[in-house]
């Protein structure tokens, strides 16, 4: 097992145990038998650490999500579906146990800890972005990669920072901002 998954696993029972709060860096180190400085190799800080370990956390999650973002005919549909996802389906009882529970720390987390995963989870987006570029829906020069990292970004902010400009509850709303500002991005 690699020092990663190792500290991933360490995080995961310290937050079951303690909630995210109360859970320490130092905690982790320790329930890992790795020092702070090594963990801080892997994770610069609590939040990276935190987030990551939420997101591994829920793996099945994403395969529900492939499931349903790929029935969207179209980029805007897929995007749509994948900010209704983030809304509304309930993550492993844990994630939503600490996401009720705390919800400031749990958005905090989320928020400043997904940078260490946005790698990641943009690849999420490739098969989609590339399928809307093959398709004329985007450019033929997309950049895939920078293009399927921005999608990300914008359903991670639909799905966790409240707006006036959108309401995030409502998919017709959804769809119109994708409409309006997303898709003439990539176009």
């Amino acid at each position: 097992m690699s020092t990663r998954d190792r500290l991933l696993d360490a995080a995961e029972l310290c937050l079951r145990q303690n909630g995210i709060r109360r859970t320490t860096v130092a905690q982790v180190a320790d329930q890992a038998g790795v020092s702070r400085a090594w963990l801080y190799r892997h994770f610069p800080d609590k939040a990276a650490l935190l987030g990551a370990a939420l997101v591994r956390m829920d793996e099945a999650y994403w395969g529900q999500a492939h499931r349903e973002v790929a029935k969207g005919k179209d980029l805007v549909a897929q995007v749509t579906t994948a900010v209704r996802l983030g809304r509304t389906i309930q993550p492993r009882p844990l994630v939503l146990e600490l996401r009720e529970r705390e919800p400031e720390a749990f958005a905090a987390v989320v928020g400043s800890g997904v940078r260490e995963v946005v790698p990641g989870l943009a690849g999420f987006w490739h098969r989609y972005v590339e399928a809307a570029r093959d398709t004329g829906q985007v450019r033929a020069d997309l950049d895939v990669q920078r293009a399927a990292e921005w999608v990300l970004r914008m359903v991670v902010s639909l799905v966790t920072l409240p707006g006036e400009a959108v309401d995030a509850d409502d998919p017709r709303s959804v769809k119109r901002f994708v409409q309006e500002f997303l898709i003439p991005g990539l176009t």
